[in-house]
């Protein structure tokens, strides 16, 4: 994070309207690289999304490298969704349901990281970091939990579970598998994913 150097109260780094206009700028970071890809990444077309001028946004991330990672970290660490309590199928519905605010930014980002993993590293890096392993423990945890309670299939792994959670993702994004929104989403994912980790018992 770069000090503006602005001295204006609510201006200056830390300060309320600074917090805020830096986490705007980071979300239209996000829309941005879902929309364009990293390649077409620039501090204007993010500066206009988010209602500021276009030094504004050099002011908050110098680089296009810091605007995109900031964007990345707006991505959910999956924290909480699979989290103690309930049933394991409650547990994965209310998992699912967060996730479907996502679909439209997840796939895109994931894929233009990997586009650019040969030019910018740390932008693979970044969704590893803030996205996979994170949501990777997340599933760990919740398949031990289903099937110490006998809910779930002591076969199943995190990786195959993750890889066909991902997997509705891009298939839903490509159209291959039109999920919908919402309830709706919700519902259909979890129509694929429960008879695949559910206990046969």
């Amino acid at each position: 994070m770069v000090d503006s150097g602005d001295s204006r109260p609510g201006i200056r780094r830390g300060g309320a309207q600074y917090e805020a206009i830096h986490e705007a700028l980071a979300e239209a970071a996000l829309d941005e690289l879902a929309d364009r890809g990293y390649a077409d990444l620039s501090h204007a077309d993010v500066a206009e999304r988010a209602g500021v001028a276009t030094r504004t946004a050099f002011r908050h991330f110098p680089t296009k490298l810091e605007l995109a990672l900031a964007g990345i970290q707006q991505l959910p660490d999956y924290s909480g969704w699979l989290e103690d309590g309930d049933t394991s199928e409650e547990r994965l519905l209310r998992g699912l349901a967060v996730g479907a605010n996502y679909p439209e930014r997840i796939v895109p980002v994931i894929a233009a990281c990997i586009a650019e993993r040969q030019r910018e590293p740390a932008l693979l890096d970044a969704v590893r970091d803030r996205v996979l392993v994170p949501r990777q423990h997340a599933i760990e945890k919740f398949l031990a939990q289903g099937v110490e309670s006998g809910e779930l299939d002591p076969e199943v792994t995190a990786e195959s579970m993750a890889a066909a959670d991902l997997g509705l993702f891009l298939l839903s994004a490509s159209g291959a598998l039109p999920l919908g929104r919402g309830k709706r989403r919700v519902d259909k994912a979890f129509s694929h994913l429960w008879p695949l980790i559910a206990s046969a018992d």
